[in-house]
């Protein structure tokens, strides 16, 4: 069997366990769109080590083909798992599972590093909930009186988990009509940003050290008083409207952060 060959046969191994695992989450999740339930197909994929660091993908055309998915599909998920710093997309080099790729600045306001390998924290589960909510706090100031929409999520990757609180005035978005699945393995920024078809302004970002309260530590699995670093980040729409607070919390024992 010469190279070729050999190339076409393991594409259709791993479009045809895709395709397995697509009719999968299509089955949990029958509401979910399509570029969803592809992006949180390869993060699983990725999450279990089926697809390692350095392993390459089909094309983009061909994955299409296989899987039954539309060009612009198969294109969005994959830009998603881009902007998450999981895959790396490049031209005439194809697209292939991301090890160290540095996360770019356009992408990222920060990003957290695991102290074990000494590589960027690599993101391949999440966990979301979505709230209204008429609660004060340092929110408060930046956004204005309530009610406010608030996303909490719980982030996790190379054994580390990560609690992210992000409030946003409810009048920006109809949350509650929003699919969760649509905001699972995104980066919450640049996907809001599409949804509301605006930019974001430079962000102003806090860090600070605290001891996780109980309440934090039983939402996100973490271990009640754990020193974390605590990240404050504030942002306002290139219109100067409000868009959002962010309160994130990092292990600090397990991880090191870098801007």
């Amino acid at each position: 069997m010469n190279h070729r060959d050999t190339v076409l046969e393991l594409h259709e191994d791993i479009c045809g366990l895709l395709l397995r695992r697509l009719e999968q989450e299509r089955t949990r999740n029958p509401r979910e769109t399509k570029r969803s339930a592809l992006r949180l197909v390869l993060m699983s994929a990725i999450r279990d080590g089926t697809f390692r660091p350095g392993d390459r993908l089909p094309p983009e055309t061909e994955m299409a083909s296989r899987l039954s998915l539309a060009p612009g599909t198969v294109q969005n998920a994959l830009g998603q798992l881009q902007d998450l710093g999981l895959i790396v997309r490049r031209r005439g080099d194809g697209t292939r599972v991301a090890d160290s790729e540095p996360m770019g600045p356009n992408i990222w306001h920060f990003r957290f590093g695991v102290k074990a390998t000494g590589r960027p924290l690599r993101i391949t589960s999440t966990r979301i909930e979505v709230l209204r909510t008429n609660d004060t706090g340092a929110w408060t100031h930046h956004l204005g009186e309530g009610p406010y929409n608030l996303i909490r999520r719980q982030l996790s990757g190379d054994g580390v988990h990560v609690g992210a609180e992000m409030y946003l005035p409810a009048s920006l978005l109809n949350i509650e009509a929003i699919e969760l699945s649509e905001l699972e393995g995104v980066n919450l920024r640049t996907h809001l940003e599409g949804m509301l078809g605006k930019r974001t302004q430079k962000p102003e970002t806090r860090v600070g050290a605290m001891a996780l309260s109980l309440r934090h530590a039983a939402m996100f699995d973490l271990t009640p008083d754990m020193p974390v670093l605590h990240i404050e980040a504030r942002t306002m729409l290139n219109d100067g409207t409000p868009f959002y607070f962010q309160n994130i919390y990092g292990p600090s024992e397990l991880l090191t952060l870098e801007f």
